[in-house]
């Protein structure tokens, strides 16, 4: 599962290195977040939250794991989560990070939607005629690319966005 969702850029390990001891950082960064499980039902409050953290997760001295929080009329729609281990090297800390932006609620999705619209198709087929399949064909290869397309792109677009805005709040974090 891990190769494919690789390929489709769903998944990406990256390596950040900071000028600072291990227990600082851990330190520095559990003051800034809100400590969560980050479970299937997790996004739901964050909207309503009175604290400026900009992250949510937990944190301990072995690694982290780490949502960005959602705002009120935030329109980003950053879903992923990053899962991290620490390694000191000296006065650097070596921060391997995991981030993951597949949501295992979008499963029964993408297996229900292909079954969806091969069943209209089938039907499109069998009762429309020649002139119905015409109109009816194009329209439903179309509308499945963007059924399948649009949540595959936000999802992609949203490991990206959190690669760049962990590495860049970590080290605005410790300055």
């Amino acid at each position: 599962m891990n190769t494919l969702l690789t390929k489709l850029n769903l998944l990406t390990t990256t390596t950040i290195e900071l000028p600072i001891e291990k227990y600082n950082f851990v330190s520095i960064v559990n003051a800034s977040i809100d400590h969560s499980d980050l479970g299937y039902f997790s996004d739901m409050g964050d909207i309503f939250s009175s604290s400026k953290a900009e992250y949510k997760g937990h944190i301990n001295s072995y690694g982290f794991k780490l949502k960005k929080k959602r705002k009120f009329f935030d329109y980003n729609m950053n879903f992923a989560t990053a899962e991290g281990r620490f390694t000191q090297q000296g006065d650097t800390l070596k921060i391997n990070v995991e981030i993951n932006g597949f949501l295992n609620r979008m499963i029964p999705f993408i297996i229900l939607v292909p079954i969806f619209y091969l069943l209209f198709f089938i039907m499109t087929l069998q009762g429309g005629g020649p002139e119905a399949s015409i109109i009816a064909i194009p329209f439903l290869l179309i509308h499945g690319l963007f059924m399948i397309g649009i949540p595959y792109f936000i999802m992609r677009r949203s490991v990206k966005r959190m690669q760049y805005e962990l590495e860049r709040d970590f080290y605005f974090m410790i300055k």
